[in-house]
């Protein structure tokens, strides 16, 4: 499945407890919250790692916490172009190089690199999700139907996805 009906996803499962945010400041605060309290999972679909995002020491702090507290923690990063992120040392993947046994980055599919979305899914239940990567707009919920048709998304993409030949240098 390599299409993701956002419209369809939008409405389905419990939406009246979602927050939407119309800032890259709003959706950042919101996952450094979230990730704070991951206890099993996180998972991260995106083009190029978002900077404004995810490239912030309290987000790496939590990472790294999350993975020093459980030693079955699982991060997993599906992102389609690295090349910028390699360029300007984007702090995730310094962290996927300390933490190899518990955190991959992996190249997205070709057949998946065409979707617009991007999300970060944690502990398979609460999520921020944003339609359009290119965009600001982000909601952020804790619906198990809309978490399950994301992880759906994910796995197959996780599945078909390769080390990418160029974060190599970061696990020597």
């Amino acid at each position: 499945m390599s299409i993701f009906n956002t419209t369809d996803f939008e409405r389905q499962g419990n939406i009246e407890n979602d927050l939407l945010f119309e800032s890259n400041e709003e959706t950042c605060k919101a996952i450094l919250t979230l990730s704070e309290n991951t206890l099993r999972s996180l998972k991260i679909f995106t083009p190029d790692l978002e900077h404004k995002l995810y490239d912030n020491d309290q987000f790496i702090k939590n990472i790294l916490s999350f993975v020093r507290g459980n030693r079955h923690a699982q991060v997993q990063i599906l992102v389609s172009d690295i090349s910028h992120s390699i360029k300007y040392g984007h702090r995730l993947l310094r962290l996927a190089q300390q933490l190899s046994s518990a955190m991959q980055i992996r190249i997205t599919p070709e057949e998946y690199k065409e979707t617009t979305i991007s999300f970060i899914q944690l502990d398979q239940s609460n999520f921020i999700f944003k339609p359009d990567s290119s965009k600001q707009l982000a909601i952020q919920a804790n619906c198990k139907n809309r978490s399950n048709s994301l992880l759906e998304f994910f796995t197959p993409a996780w599945d078909q996805a390769e080390k990418s030949p160029q974060s190599q240098i970061f696990h020597i």
